[in-house]
């Protein structure tokens, strides 16, 4: 494949994307390199309390065929689907839910971020809750003996959730107390929020879930946390003394921490995740490889299909050609 041939080739990608509020209606823009386009507009619910649980989604219309792209922390995540289609992914485990005969709605725990990716239709009717949950908030409530622990413990575990009439209309209730205000608002917001959670942790067993083989690595909340802020800058420069100035510590034990609780220093890490996003991108179309090298931190494409190569053990030009 020729530079034209690729740069001829429509790509559609979100690399950021803000809500904002205009009047009677919230939109959903894509921060382009040129241009802010709206992805979606309606009423969106954005509740978070503890510390340690968000509550997000909302009734919405989409304008868009377009891709939102970003990385998601180490989390349980609850997803509801009222209405609409639902298109998501996490790596490479992907979601398609359809609410055109019911509703629908799953679980899943990521272990570690993960890059994840939302698909935007064009016409696209959407009513959505999404309860994320902190591994924190798990680990402190859960035993070992119980089967929301064996959950938690596995990256990509899922399972679909059935929908009793006491957990749709208690969804129903959290969209229809969408802007919490008062005390008391905010109050029966999280008792909601809670019962919703208990409901759906019923439903997990020991063999309810799929997940992945291996086991999660053992957390280390500073690590987990270091984890967290480099996914959350992965497009920035991210060299050693600023995370260790970030989370007051040396860089000599920044890197002895991060090896021997992830078995990665903290540069081959973010050369990873770079490199793994890069992937992701390269299979869905939504980048060149031109640009999947500059958004991993090569300034030479050839470094990249070289470190490319040696990561996936293929150059870049393969997963691209086949698309």
């Amino acid at each position: 494949m020729t530079f034209s041939q690729e740069k001829s080739r429509k790509i559609k990608k979100v690399a950021l994307t803000k809500k904002i509020e205009c009047h009677d209606k919230q939109l959903i823009l894509t921060q382009e390199r040129t241009q802010q386009t709206p992805l979606a507009e309606g009423d969106f619910i954005a509740y978070r309390f503890h510390n340690h649980i968000t509550v997000h989604g909302g009734t919405s219309l989409e304008l868009a065929d377009s891709n939102m792209v970003s990385s998601t922390p180490a989390s349980v995540i609850v997803t509801f689907l009222l209405n609409g289609q639902l298109g998501f992914s996490y790596d490479d485990l992907e979601f398609h839910l359809d609410a055109t005969h019911g509703p629908r709605a799953t679980i899943v725990n990521l272990a570690k971020p993960a890059n994840f990716r939302r698909e935007f239709r064009a016409g696209n009717q959407v009513s959505k809750l999404n309860i994320i949950l902190h591994p924190d908030w798990i680990a402190q409530r859960a035993t070992p003996d119980c089967p929301v622990h064996q959950f938690s413990r596995y990256h990509k575990a899922h399972q679909p959730i059935r929908l009793d009439q006491d957990i749709l209309e208690r969804v129903q209730a959290l969209m229809a107390l969408s802007h919490p205000h008062t005390f008391h608002e905010k109050m029966q917001f999280e008792i909601l929020t809670h019962t919703l959670t208990a409901s759906v942790f019923n439903q997990l067993t020991s063999d309810s879930f799929q997940a992945e083989q291996d086991a999660a690595t053992p957390r280390c909340s500073q690590v987990t946390q270091i984890v967290h802020y480099i996914e959350k800058h992965l497009d920035e420069d991210l060299s050693l003394e600023r995370l260790a100035a970030q989370f007051a510590m040396s860089v000599s034990n920044l890197q002895r921490r991060f090896k021997q609780h992830l078995n990665l220093t903290v540069s081959g890490y973010i050369r990873q995740r770079r490199l793994e996003i890069a992937k992701q991108q390269l299979e869905r179309g939504q980048v060149t490889i031109t640009e999947a090298a500059y958004e991993a931190g090569y300034q030479h494409p050839s470094n990249f299909t070289n470190a490319f190569k040696r990561a996936f053990g293929v150059p870049p030009q393969r997963i691209y050609a086949t698309k």
